[in-house]
This record gives structure tokens, C-alpha cells and sequence, in this order.
């Protein structure tokens, strides 16, 4: 009697399982990569917002102590600016910066130096969908209204 060559059914099928589990392994890897891809993109986005934002934080309009907010995107994006001012860490304000030879700068004063906190979130304002900043920036104080 002649043994048949080949593999048997159970065999086959045993491959083919093997073969499912791998393949639905990779989907999954494919699958977190381009998640993760993804994320990485919305946040690398939400960074040049947040460059754009402080960048610009003070140069059409003063600072001025407050909270604002605002859309990106279509609304892709939300955006709250906090802006406080430190502590004058110099005791003595009010008082000139320098004095030049003719000038009279005696109404110049020193620089105030501002907190600015910038949150930007997308989607849901998930842990990782949202992005804090935090810089500091001086400006010279406001004229006193008379």
C-alpha cells in the first residue's frame, strides 16, 4: 500500500489559522501606527497654533491681564490665553530707565513682564488632545488715563 503524499485537511486548516492570527496581528500594528500617526500630526498642528498664537501675543494689541479664547480650524481646534502680570521685581517703578544727554526721559518707565499660559485642545480635550504653553513676555505699561 502506497502512503499519499501531501498534507492532510487538519494541517491545512491548522496553517490557515496560524495565518488569520498573523495577519489580524499586523492589521493591528498597521493599525495603532497610523493612530499614532495621526495623533502626532494633530499635535504637531496644535504646536504651530501655539507658536502662532504667542508669537503674536502682544503685537496687534497690548497685553492686558485677562483670559481670552477662540477657535482654529474651523472650530478644529479651541484656544484659551491666560495673561497675568508678575511681580515687578523692581522696587523702585516709575522711575527712568536712562538718561541721555538733552532728552528728558524722565516719563519713561521699566518693562512689566507678563505670564502667558496658552491651551490649545481638539476632539474631546482628551489627556492626549490638548497642548499647555507657557512663556513670559515684557511690555511697557499702559498710560494712566487722565
Amino acid at each position: 500500500m502506497r502512503r499519499a503524499r501531501g498534507f492532510t485537511l487538519l494541517e491545512v486548516l491548522v496553517a490557515f489559522a496560524l495565518l488569520a492570527g498573523a495577519a489580524v496581528l499586523l492589521l493591528g500594528l498597521i493599525a495603532n501606527g497610523l493612530r499614532a500617526t495621526a495623533r502626532a500630526e494633530r499635535l504637531n498642528e496644535a504646536a504651530a497654533h501655539a507658536r502662532n498664537l504667542l508669537d503674536n501675543a502682544g503685537r496687534i494689541e497690548r497685553l492686558r491681564p485677562g483670559v481670552q479664547s477662540g477657535e482654529l480650524d474651523g472650530g478644529r481646534f479651541r484656544w484659551t490665553l491666560q495673561v497675568r502680570p508678575l511681580a515687578e521685581p523692581w522696587p523702585e517703578s516709575g522711575t527712568p530707565v536712562a538718561q541721555g544727554e538733552g532728552l528728558d526721559l524722565t516719563g519713561i518707565v521699566e518693562p512689566v513682564v507678563h505670564a502667558l499660559e496658552l491651551r490649545i485642545e481638539w476632539g474631546r480635550g482628551a489627556a492626549d488632545e490638548r497642548l499647555q504653553a507657557r512663556t513670559l513676555r515684557a511690555a511697557f505699561p499702559l498710560p494712566e488715563a487722565g
